[in-house]
């Protein structure tokens, strides 16, 4: 089986054949960032500094096979923690069989009875980092057509087109009320296109571009590890390139959409829905009773100095009971920006979101400037959060600070 092994790998190897015409590029971008969050009606306080960092590693060239060409990456995102391995404390049942006699030591800790002995394990999980935007693409340049095999990279419904300046409601609101649980939507539904899935990209003529991605394994939690998106009953199928069958309670997914500018000078506009199947438990029983859908519907126009933009999102989650079942939230977004000369621009946003079945707004509006210093690009947002995630008390002065440069 070994030999199989060698034989197979090398046969593989040797099909891949470096091209001259080939273009592999590094680049990357660092933010750091400080934020401060005065609560009110007793919603919490805090300050703190954050880090982003990322890496992007990209290669593109030509097919020796009808006139195609192709792009590969892929991209190292750090966020917040210092590290890519964290310790989490283990706990172990002592029994005559596993405490034994030899010279082993153990340490206890918060020994309950005499059962168990608590101590620390070393993760191989990620703290704070990922590996995102993973792509192969196939591109016929004469029709217009992308053929993908990604994750986190084809166009997609993340983003609304309101936030001209500055961080969305999301991001700003998080913190407030000491939680990130807000009704602001980022991307609405479920993020499918951060699933590793095929899709296709085809452009039509000057008007912009549609797409359509599906995914046969969705997780709402972002792109399966390794390159498996199988899940077994004994877990995820090992980062060994061999997608084993197993207990397979994972939904598909597929998201379709439009950008582009309709041929007028200025204008983007923005056309997006997902629909998540049904999740099973293992046993093949429903989990959820009905699908999880998303919509992302955008117009931004940008004339001499000024940009506009307004944004709608709906989401539909599926639920487990008839009272949870198909509640919608739904977001407006609104956002101007002005351009006082070519390094500063100031921005004016507001986001309101609701959710079915609830009677408070949670309400988010802000200003931001926005500074070129050249290779580094400073930003300052300041404003004023509402019943954060629909609660009536979770109220806030929030201040955003970041500066961010590209390599």
């Amino acid at each position: 089986m070994k030999n199989k092994l060698l034989i197979t790998t090398a046969l593989a190897s040797s099909l891949v054949v470096g091209s001259a015409m080939a273009q592999t590029t590094i680049t990357g971008s660092l933010g750091v960032s400080y934020k401060s969050v005065q609560g009110k009606n007793n919603s919490g306080n805090g300050n703190s500094f954050g880090k982003e960092s990322q890496l992007n590693v990209a290669n593109k060239g030509k097919l020796n096979i009808g006139g195609l060409s192709y792009a590969a990456g892929f991209s190292l995102e750090f966020d917040g923690a210092d590290g890519i391995y964290s310790y989490t404390p283990g706990s172990t049942a002592v029994t005559s069989t596993n405490l034994g006699s030899g010279s082993a030591s153990i340490t206890l800790g918060n020994l309950v009875g005499s059962t168990v002995v608590t101590g620390s394990a070393r993760q191989t999980g990620s703290s704070g980092w990922h590996l995102e935007n993973n792509y192969i693409d196939i591109i016929s340049e004469s029709s217009g057509t992308t053929l993908t095999i990604s994750s986190d990279h084809i166009q997609n419904a993340r983003g609304g087109l309101a936030h001209i300046v500055g961080q969305h409601a999301e991001d700003f609101n998080g913190g407030v009320n000491r939680t990130t649980t807000s009704l602001a939507m980022d991307y609405a539904g479920t993020t499918v296109a951060e699933s590793f899935g095929v899709g296709i990209v085809q452009n039509v003529g000057k008007l912009g571009k549609v797409s359509y991605f599906y995914v046969p394994n969705h997780t709402t939690q972002g792109a399966q590890s390794g390159k498996n998106s199988v899940l077994q009953a004994a877990g995820v199928v090992a980062d060994d390139g061999d997608a084993v069958l197993g207990s397979d309670d994972l939904p598909n997914a597929y998201e379709y959409g439009f950008i582009g500018d309709l041929g007028v000078k200025g204008l983007t506009v923005k056309a997006f829905k997902n629909v998540e199947g049904i999740k099973r438990a293992a046993n093949n029983t429903d989990v959820n009773i009905s699908k999880t859908k998303g919509q992302n519907l955008g117009v931004r126009y940008s004339y001499d100095v000024f940009t506009v933009g307004v944004s709608q999102m709906k989401s539909k989650a599926g639920g487990t009971t008839a009272a949870t079942d198909n509640l919608e939230t739904k977001q407006m977004e609104y956002g101007l920006g002005f351009a006082v000369n070519k390094d500063l621009s100031v921005g004016l946003y507001m986001n309101k979101a609701k959710k079915e079945g609830t009677t408070t707004e949670e309400k988010t509006q802000s200003i931001a400037v926005g500074y070129s210093l050249g290779p580094v690009a400073l930003s300052a947002q300041y404003g004023k959060v509402d019943n954060m995630g629909g609660t009536a008390s979770g109220d806030a002065n929030v201040m955003f600070m970041s500066l961010t440069t590209a390599f």
